[in-house]
């Protein structure tokens, strides 16, 4: 199945979507560097597109607003391998906790509140839930369902490159990794993500795109 990573941030900085890309490029350079893997690895920054539609690159200043979805598209050595789907979501009212929610019995003191503050309660101090309960906008980024080795590690580079220039958290409730890193900063979060991506896909999948490898 498809899988989500959430980033929750405490700001109201919308970065512009290219300093995303850029990021996300760059974290994925260092990545596959550390590990000895030479290849080129680049990220560029599309327009979603109906089948038939020409294919629309992103303006270099275009910023992150609600309702955005970009296509970061992963090219390994100058192929084309994959992509992911980040997008600027908005807030809705139905995702707070109410006084008849299942919920409201567990945790009375959120009532009223955003419905994931208890998920991330076990690791984020109360101001910085406050932080995030004030915003009325969140990022999240999915991958295909089986995505290829590079889209499936490209876009938790690409939730953290998010949390960074957003001062946000990351979360996932769809397995995308353990549930104890919900709320992790970027960097606590790059401190193994990319690492256990490799490590789990093998190096061989980053060496050439998956198209190549099928043919």
């Amino acid at each position: 199945m498809s899988t989500t990573i959430d980033v929750y941030s405490t700001t109201d900085v919308f970065p512009l979507v290219h300093q995303t890309r850029a990021r996300t490029e760059e974290l994925f350079r260092e990545l596959l560097a550390r590990h000895g893997i030479d290849s080129t690895l680049d990220v560029t920054a599309c327009y979603p597109r109906e089948r038939g539609e020409e294919l629309r690159m992103v303006p270099p200043d275009v910023r992150w607003t609600p309702g955005l979805e970009i296509g970061f598209g992963y090219w390994l050595n100058g192929v084309w391998d994959s992509n992911s789907w980040p997008e600027c979501l908005v807030r809705d009212d139905d995702d707070l906790i109410y006084e008849d929610d299942p919920d409201a019995l567990a945790y009375p003191s959120f009532i009223g509140r955003w419905g994931l503050l208890p998920e991330l309660a076990h690791r984020l101090a109360p101001e910085t839930l406050d932080l995030i309960d004030a915003r009325r906008h969140y990022w999240s980024e999915y991958r295909n369902a089986a995505g290829p080795a590079v889209a499936s590690t490209g876009y938790g580079l690409a939730a953290a490159a998010l949390a960074e220039a957003t001062d946000g958290v990351i979360a996932s409730f769809d397995s995308a990794f353990e549930l104890e890193h919900n709320g992790e900063t970027a960097e606590e979060f790059l401190s193994w993500w990319g690492d256990h991506q490799i490590n789990f896909y093998g190096k061989k999948r980053f060496l050439r795109s998956h198209w190549e490898n099928q043919s």
